[in-house]
């Protein structure tokens, strides 16, 4: 004899604990999806080193002279180095940073500026600039008495 099945009357369907956990599984993986992708992108950002590339060069070849240097004039948009009677001047010039040795000619250190401003707090040489592109940086160099 021929037995007929009813499709409407399975048991091979989802239970509701079944369901439960599905949804349970789905969210867990819909919650770690953004801490992934602000990982990636913090990473993609620490990683873009053609950006920071003349800062960081700049940031060593003034460090080494202020470390180096006899005696600190800092003032809002230049400052004077001494370093063994040779004096060197830091100037803001429009959007450049610009570096003079005995005050004859200059030298462009750092570029596309929108502002940037010396400053002197506690025993620390503060210079803090913001690039035409928005990024602002800032650097705290100890100084020696």
């Amino acid at each position: 004899m021929k037995e007929s099945k009813n499709v409407w009357n399975s048991q091979l369907g989802f239970t509701l604990l079944e369901m439960t956990l599905s949804i349970l599984i789905l969210t867990m993986i819909m919650l770690i999806i953004p801490l992934v992708f602000s990982a990636f992108t913090a990473l993609d950002r620490s990683l873009d080193v053609a950006d920071d590339y003349e800062w960081n060069l700049f940031l060593i070849q003034f460090r080494q002279e202020v470390e180096m240097g006899d005696q600190l004039t800092i003032g809002k948009e230049r400052m004077f180095i001494d370093i063994r009677h040779t004096f060197v001047e830091y100037e803001v010039y429009q959007d450049v940073i610009r570096r003079k040795n005995h005050g004859l000619g200059h030298e462009v250190v750092l570029q596309q500026l929108k502002n940037a401003h010396f400053s002197k707090q506690d025993d620390f040489l503060i210079l803090s600039v913001e690039f035409l592109n928005g990024t602002k940086d800032e650097t705290r160099i100890p100084i020696k008495k």
